[in-house]
């Protein structure tokens, strides 16, 4: 199956201890919307798995982040290296130095290296409600709930993508992807456990949140495993959220493509 208009995940796993077993990949996800192309959270392993699958990374034209843990923004800088025409688009703590966060002085570095900053054609951080034009493509960044600066995005061309990233369900985070054609959800906590707060999306507020959607994606995807998810077989996770809600609900796989046109997915 070949598209212009695809997901292919990289890999569909998440928190430090599946990336540092590598029990599932943690390459992000590779997105090719109206000739626009681009990678999202690319965690270790990206570039080695995206030239495994022939995706060309020196020809794409964007690198989204949605916040500086490592699982998911371990390569960024690798891809910057060779993507010198491309746009990075961050929230702002990627990229900038002594900010402070919700009041606060907050202690970080900033993941993607001054070096890197300089070499890509345009550099965008991001705060919630904030919008970038990409070519044919309109984005927006959207708040999340999750315990260090992060952001979702929402990204609208001939199909609307939506990525809740990193946090847990906040009241009114579905008004933010009302309408989108694919809704990729990062769930690590399975259902009938309670997620804590501030830290990750589990299946029991995923299901409340597609619920609330006035205007409900045509696909919901799940991904970034955690090992408690894995343990609880997450295609059963992903039948449980659709049977809740009524949307076609899947459990990503690593390196499976998404066709956004048919919303038809599988194995490459």
């Amino acid at each position: 199956m070949q598209s212009t208009n695809r997901l292919v995940f990289l890999g569909t796993g998440g928190g430090k201890n599946v990336m540092f077993t590598q029990a599932r990949k943690t390459g992000g996800i590779y997105i090719e919307l109206d000739n626009v192309k681009m990678i999202l959270d690319p965690g270790p392993g990206s570039l080695v798995n995206a030239r495994k699958l022939k995706l060309h990374p020196e020809r794409w034209n964007a690198l989204l982040l949605s916040h500086l843990h490592p699982d998911h923004a371990t390569d960024a800088n690798v891809y910057l290296d060779g993507m010198q025409e491309a746009v990075l688009v961050a929230e702002e703590h990627c990229v900038l130095q002594n900010k402070k966060w919700q009041g606060r002085k907050y202690d970080y570095y900033p993941c993607i290296s001054l070096y890197h900053r300089n070499r890509v054609k345009e550099v965008h951080a991001v705060v919630p409600k904030d919008k970038v034009t990409l070519g044919p493509l309109a984005l927006a960044a959207v708040k999340t709930d999750h315990y260090d600066p992060t952001v979702g995005f929402r990204i609208d061309g001939s199909r609307s993508i939506g990525y809740a990233a990193d946090g847990t369900y906040y009241k009114g985070q579905e008004k933010r992807f009302d309408g989108c054609n694919v809704l990729i959800l990062n769930v690590l906590v399975p259902k009938g456990v309670q997620a804590k707060k501030h830290w990750h999306m589990g299946v029991d507020d995923a299901v409340v949140m597609v619920r609330k959607m006035r205007q409900k994606p045509k696909l919901v995807v799940i991904q970034h495993f955690s090992f408690l998810m894995l343990r609880n077989d997450v295609r059963a996770q992903a039948k449980h959220i659709e049977k809740e809600t009524g949307v076609r609900t899947i459990a990503a796989e690593d390196f499976m493509e998404i066709n956004l046109d048919g919303m038809e997915a599988r194995g490459t």
